[in-house]
């Protein structure tokens, strides 16, 4: 391979690059795709990709490059996981995690542990032997060349690689496209093994084979953010309903809520009383907001209820195409209706509109942003009190809020009364219980609702229920976005699997790398430690002002590794700056970001915050950055800084998880106690250089 690549290594460099970052991308979804367990885990599929990439940088110059093993093992993962997914263990491997019981799946029991964790950690170390020749491959081309311009060529490529990806999710594509350019990509390093070929071919084939099985329920689609899987009820009362699953679990039911159809099918009359309730409190609407429509349920109910203008936003476009393609109103066929592809707190922050109602329709996701290192899910900025605050300034005088969920435990639905509390000024909403399928539903406005008691057939008013506040419950906020905690507690279910795989990554690191101590640098260790712990804070942040799109990430992450650019770009023309010079730039800058999370800049206009927080939140890469080109520059060593930097983001992904009992903020100052540990570690690493130095000139 080093003849077919020693001409244009600029383009080897970008393409291997490339690669790695696009077989992360999508190993990140597919396994999201499969279990939703990895969704709630979901940095397991990114930590084993850093693992095996970082062991792959260290491995340059020691091992035999074995590129071909890539795709048997991206078969055997791919194919075990799709195949285990339509099996009995899928409703075992679901959510083992006692904080977050209300995730919306029902917790397992503990004897269900092993199989959870085993799979989990399984998939973790055969996820990192992968990616572990992609590294390797990287870093011998990037050793060919001097290491800051080998540095610049990888992070080309790995904006190209990022970009390519986007394209294929905008394009809806399934996880065989996003396997099938892995092959291609491959292919170029091996064309000129046959037999390496042939096993690649074999590997590909067999994938193919494998997820073109009809083992599944119905058709299957990819959006950006999930798989969706589209059949038909074949049993009454629901017998030809259109059913719509999300990531393997059930999403919901386009009904037909016309008189017609009620009266050939009577023993569906609750479907009406359901999506027809919020109408009780809010009658003759005339403009209505629909967060979270769906496949259009919540707008052919406010169809039947009068309303003459209807904004319905939804944030997966695949979905809304579902909608508009099989709901049997067609209802987004509609001149009153206005489908929205758009982030529900987004769209409520920047909408200059007023309503007389406001539903939120199935917003209760189980999804994550996709690809996205924060943790956050597509719903977790919709829910806080913040969130209920901006909601409530865009109703009428008049205007109602109703929000229905589906609460697995009676914590969800006194967070939600707390909440709505706090965002109407301490005036309480009124709470429903559906007895149809046990949801609650919450009817707060500007005023105290002095209606008499509002119970039908069909609902119970069960406000007294938490007037009491009897449940210990810890409201959201949009530093603490995580609804589905009931309080902050530290998440020990969580340290119990890192630190299992923090004993599992150190066994593979010394497998791979032997018991010797390897040339390491220390200071690239920290700055990536702390540029993943800055990077998932800017992504966090970010959404609040751009919204929580698969889009507005993409966009970040790239505006990221563009600064990563720039800052190396600037010490390949000025040289290496001061150490301190640089670090007191960085940490002004982090403290600028820590201060900004308290300021509402949209209270100077919405367009200066979204010109403003991107720079703030961005500023500390690009000198976090300048301080790990100077250290590549230092060392010279590609191999070995990069290695160093990815096993330090690797470690910063699992620092992460502190987020969920000390906040977002909380990250920043983690990451500024990373930082000054890669201070003080280049300064005495300089000094001792400088000894050396002095030392040879006598």
């Amino acid at each position: 391979m080093e003849n077919q690549t020693s001409k244009h290594p600029w383009f080897w460099i970008s393409l291997a690059a490339g690669l790695g970052i696009f077989a992360e991308l999508s190993i990140i979804r597919i396994h999201a795709s499969y279990f939703q367990l990895f969704a709630y885990f979901k940095n397991i599929s990114l930590l084993s990709a850093f693992l095996g990439l970082g062991v792959g940088y260290a491995l340059a110059s020691r091992r035999t490059l074995r590129l071909y093993l890539v795709m048997p093992l991206l078969m055997l993962e791919v194919c075990a996981l799709y195949l285990l997914r339509f099996t009995s263990l899928d409703a075992v491997l679901q959510n083992p995690v006692p904080e977050n019981l209300t995730l919306g799946l029902n917790t397992v029991g503990i004897w269900h542990l092993p199989f959870t964790y085993g799979l989990l950690l399984v998939v973790f170390i055969v996820n990192a032997f992968l990616f572990v020749p992609l590294g390797q491959l990287a870093s011998m081309l990037m050793g060919r060349i001097q290491a800051l311009r080998a540095y610049n060529w990888n992070l080309v490529g790995s904006i190209a690689g990022i970009l390519l990806f986007s394209a294929l999710s905008f394009l809806w594509t399934p996880p065989i496209i996003w396997i099938a350019v892995t092959a291609v990509g491959l292919a170029l390093f091996l064309r000129q093994n046959i037999s390496h070929l042939v096993t690649l071919a074999i590997s590909l084939a067999a994938i193919i084979c494998v997820l073109s099985l009809p083992v599944g329920p119905g058709n299957e689609y990819y959006s950006p953010y999930q798989v969706l899987q589209l059949y038909y009820w074949a049993e009454k009362p629901y017998e030809g309903v259109p059913i719509l699953r999300a990531n393997n679990a059930y999403y919901q039911k386009m009904l037909d809520l016309r008189a017609e159809a009620l009266e050939k099918n009577p023993d569906r009359a609750p479907w009406t009383a359901y999506y027809f309730f919020p109408y009780k409190f809010a009658t003759n609407p005339q403009n209505v907001l629909i967060v979270g429509s769906g496949t259009g349920n919540d707008v052919a109910a406010a169809l039947h209820n009068g309303a003459r203008s209807i904004d319905a936003v939804e944030i997966d476009p695949l979905i809304l195409k579902i909608g508009k393609e099989f709901h049997p109103e067609h209802v987004y066929q509609s001149q009153n209706v206005r489908a929205i592809v758009d982030d529900a707190r987004s769209y409520i922050k920047y909408t200059k509109k007023k309503y007389d109602l406001i539903v939120y329709g199935l917003l209760d996701s189980h999804t994550l942003l996709s690809g996205n290192a924060s943790g956050i899910r597509l719903d977790s900025y919709v829910y806080t009190t913040e969130a209920f605050r901006e909601a409530r300034s865009r109703l009428n005088e008049s205007g109602v809020i109703s929000l229905t969920f589906a609460v697995l435990a009676p914590e969800l639905a006194q967070k939600l009364y707390n909440m709505l509390t706090s965002a109407f000024n301490g005036v309480p909403p009124r709470a429903f219980k559906s007895l149809y399928d046990g949801g609650v539903t919450f009817i707060a406005r500007n005023h105290v609702d002095t209606a008499a008691e509002t119970t039908t057939k069909e609902f119970q008013e069960i406000t007294n229920d938490f007037a009491l506040h009897s449940l210990k419950v810890d409201e959201s906020t949009d530093d603490w976005p995580f609804f589905y905690m009931p309080i902050r507690s530290y998440p020990f279910s969580y340290a119990l699997l890192l630190a299992m795989l923090f004993i599992a990554a150190f066994a593979f690191i010394r497998f791979n790398l032997g018991k010797k101590n390897s040339e390491y640098s220390f200071p690239a260790f920290f700055l990536g430690v702390g540029f993943m712990l800055i990077e998932t804070k800017g992504i966090t942040e970010l959404a609040l002002y751009f919204g929580s799109t698969w889009f507005v990430t993409c966009i970040i992450i790239i505006s990221l590794l563009l600064m990563a650019f720039l800052a190396n770009l600037y010490v390949m023309k000025k040289g290496v700056p001061r150490p301190t010079a640089t670090y007191i730039l960085l940490f002004l800058s982090i403290i600028i970001g820590y201060s900004a999370t308290f300021i509402n800049f949209s209270m100077f206009g919405h367009e200066v915050g979204k010109l403003i927080m991107p720079i703030i939140l961005t500023l500390p890469i690009l000198f976090s950055g300048i301080a790990f080109s100077s250290e590549l520059a230092r060392k010279g060593t590609v191999g070995v800084v990069l290695s160093s930097n990815l096993l330090g983001a690797m470690l910063g992904g699992i620092l992460e998880y502190n987020s969920m009992f000390l906040g977002f903020r909380a990250l920043y100052i983690i990451a500024v106690a990373m930082y000054v540990l890669a201070w003080l570690v280049t300064m005495r690493s300089d000094k001792k250089t400088v000894h050396i130095q002095q030392t040879a000139s006598l």
